[in-house]
């Protein structure tokens, strides 16, 4: 699997409501997109960022994707932005009782002399502790190969509800809209 991210800073005084409408429009656009398995509208109103977040199953689609008229949409309006892709390591689903609210992504760094193999353990356990958690609705744990980052990124029920991580970096964001496949 493989988690995809682009981040869109919008100006100042930017109409956040347009993005809003946006989300709304064009979520629906991403039914039944094949390969695509999560998508989330992610909106940062302190960082005034828009920052959708994605998991595919088949990294062709995932191509396909990034050269359709979909993500044309995306650059017609903003601009092509950078878009972040992470190999999935394991995800999981908790409480699937609730659409996700809060949204956080994390990174930390791996130091060179990390043991991949056991860090990963570590991380599998640290997922599954947290899966227990009832405001949990998804977590995933993705591996950036060129910068050696650690990416875990979580739904959550609210910002009220959320485990708050203690992570090199932290970007925390609304969830305007959320699809998933839950199998």
């Amino acid at each position: 699997m493989l988690a995809m991210q682009y981040s869109i800073e919008l100006p100042v005084g930017y109409d956040t409501g347009l993005i809003r409408n946006r989300v709304e429009q064009r979520s629906k656009l991403f039914d039944g997109l094949p390969g695509l398995i999560h998508k989330s509208y992610l909106f940062s109103d302190t960082d005034k960022i828009y920052a959708p977040f994605y998991i595919w199953s088949d990294v062709a689609e995932a191509r396909r994707f990034l050269f359709d008229d979909l993500f044309r949409g995306v650059i017609e309006s903003f601009r092509r932005p950078r878009v972040r892709t992470w190999m999935v390591l394991e995800s999981i689903y908790g409480n699937k009782d609730f659409e996700p609210g809060f949204a956080i992504r994390e990174t930390d760094r791996i130091a060179p002399e990390d043991n991949l193999e056991q860090r990963f353990r570590q991380e599998k356990s640290d997922q599954e502790e947290l899966a227990a958690n009832p405001n949990l609705h998804f977590h995933a744990i993705a591996l950036d190969a060129e910068r050696w980052e650690l990416v875990r990124y979580s739904l959550w029920r609210n910002e009220a509800t959320a485990v708050m991580p203690a992570a090199d970096c932290i970007q925390t964001y609304e969830v305007l809209h959320y699809q998933g496949k839950q199998d």
